[in-house]
């Protein structure tokens, strides 16, 4: 929106604002009528007094060059001089002459003359007319008195005049500068930045406006810098969100397979545990089996003892009834013997009881006798007889037990054959148990170290694990930056898009 210009219409002074400077400074008709008494006082010697002005411009070549880039003369500026110094006594001091007074000032802002040049005039005016005056006045001191005062009121007067009217002039220009800033600004602002500033003639104005449009132009490279920038960055980050989405995928599928593997380790954890478990139930049953086959042998062996004794002993025993077979055999010819004598004595006592018979009663008494002799042979025979009887019951036993003994001696080798092999048996069987003691022993072992290395794994797995749900957060937070960067370049192409870039 274009700012309106408060100093856009002409400078002028009403007549209530010249009545209040007039009041401010004390100036009165009586000043006005002073003034007006020199004019005829000052006219013989304007010229001599412009030349003065002049011969100390001449001193300051900068104001010799601000003349001269304003197209006038030396010369030329002396007539108006001249008349400028003449109307300063002419006695009216209304409209017209704060008119022309602010031309003046407009002029001289114009051209580039600084007030210290022309507030420095007056103080010549007054170095070379106050003479004049205390010359005209100088039998009447009063009156010279107040025809100074309204000298110098008179240039208070033009000099507010002449600072009014360069201060006017400068914010004017200011004002107009600042509404072309403005404008400019404000077409800068809605995107134009092919816009560029008309510079005033103003030096540091135009210094200033030279300033905008370089940074109107740094603003537009930067912008088309801005715009590729925000294509790249959208560009990057699409790529970005892309490698995001997969390393975050990547990321998941690894995590599952992680947890899956770390559930898979527990269960081997777990069996692990129960091989290591029943490992050592066998190690201990193995321990107890061999000593179990230790005491075993031991019996085994004490039992191959045992039958060597009984063997030993069966000998003996068969040895013993083969002596006693032989002693029978021995009893039973003895009592073979005997039945031979008692038969004899049978036939002994027959014959002495023939014999006896014979002899009658002398032969009574042996008769007697001989019949105790054949009784007592048939006893002896009937005594044989029942010995030889028990003889063959013993000898038939006899027989039986030497066949027994010679059974229990050939069952007592093959029980001892029999406990041998079971004693061979039982010491493989103790080696076997031994090598499966400590095979059980390795087992254990080897399940504990497995257990120690599923346990290890398991470690490393759950750090893995960490490490990769870390990492998946890792890029959840780096898909939200991603994110973040594609919002911002959409509003960096948004914010470009404002400006035009190209005439």
């Amino acid at each position: 929106m274009k700012q309106e210009n408060p100093f856009g219409r002409q400078f002028s002074v009403s007549a209530t604002e010249r009545d209040q400077r007039l009041h401010f400074i004390g100036f009165t008709e009586l000043d006005a009528r002073l003034l007006r008494e020199l004019a005829p006082v000052i006219e013989p010697h304007a010229d001599r007094i412009v030349d003065a002005f002049y011969h100390n411009v001449a001193l300051h070549p900068e104001l010799i060059d601000i003349i001269q880039r304003a197209g006038s003369t030396v010369d030329r500026l002396k007539a108006k001089q001249r008349g400028y110094l003449l109307d300063m006594f002419c006695g009216e001091y209304g409209e017209a002459y704060f008119g022309q007074r602010l031309a003046i000032g407009v002029v001289h802002n114009r051209i580039g003359l600084g007030p210290q040049w022309f507030l420095g005039s007056y103080a010549l005016y007054a170095r070379l007319i106050v003479p004049l005056i205390m010359r005209r006045y100088r039998w009447r001191p009063r009156r010279q008195e107040h025809a100074i005062q309204a000298l110098y009121k008179i240039i208070s007067l033009d000099s507010q005049l002449v600072i009014d009217t360069y201060v006017h002039g400068v914010t004017s220009e200011l004002n107009d500068a600042l509404c072309s800033y403005t404008a400019f600004v404000e077409r800068v602002a809605t995107g134009q930045l092919d816009s560029r500033v008309a510079l005033p003639e103003n030096a540091g104005l135009a210094q200033l406006g030279v300033r905008l449009n370089e940074m109107t132009a740094n603003l537009g490279e930067m912008a088309s810098r801005t715009d590729a920038a925000s294509h790249g960055l959208t560009s990057m980050v699409n790529a970005l969100q892309d490698a995001v989405t997969t390393q975050s995928s990547g990321a998941n599928q690894q995590a599952a397979a992680i947890n899956e593997t770390t559930s898979t380790l527990e269960e081997i954890r777990a069996i692990s545990r129960q091989t290591q478990e029943k490992a050592e139930m066998l190690g201990a049953t193995a321990d107890r089996t061999r000593t179990e086959g230790e005491r075993g042998a031991e019996i085994v062996d004490k039992t191959i003892h045992g039958m060597e004794v009984v063997r030993a002993q069966v000998n003996d025993i068969a040895e013993k009834i083969l002596a006693l077979s032989e002693q029978t055999h021995q009893i039973g010819e003895i009592t073979g013997t005997v039945n031979s004598l008692a038969q004899q004595l049978k036939m002994l006592s027959l014959n002495a009881s023939i014999e006896a018979a014979k002899a009658g009663e002398a032969g009574k008494g042996f008769a007697v006798v001989a019949a105790e002799v054949k009784e007592l042979a048939e006893q002896s025979q009937q005594a044989t007889v029942q010995v030889n009887a028990i003889l063959q019951e013993i000898q038939r036993a006899t027989d039986k037990a030497v066949m027994a003994t010679e059974e229990g001696s050939k069952g007592v080798d093959r029980g001892t054959q029999m406990v041998q092999q079971v004693g061979d048996a039982m010491q493989s069987l103790m080696s076997a148990i031994r090598e499966a003691a400590m095979s059980s022993q390795h087992i254990v072992a080897a399940v504990r170290q497995e257990g120690i290395g599923i346990d290890q794994i398991a470690t490393a797995m759950r750090e893995i694990n960490t490490a990769t749900r870390q990492a998946v957060d890792s890029t959840q937070q780096t898909r939200q930056s991603a994110e973040q960067l594609s919002a911002l370049a959409r509003e960096m192409r948004d914010s470009v898009r404002l400006y035009r870039l190209e005439p």
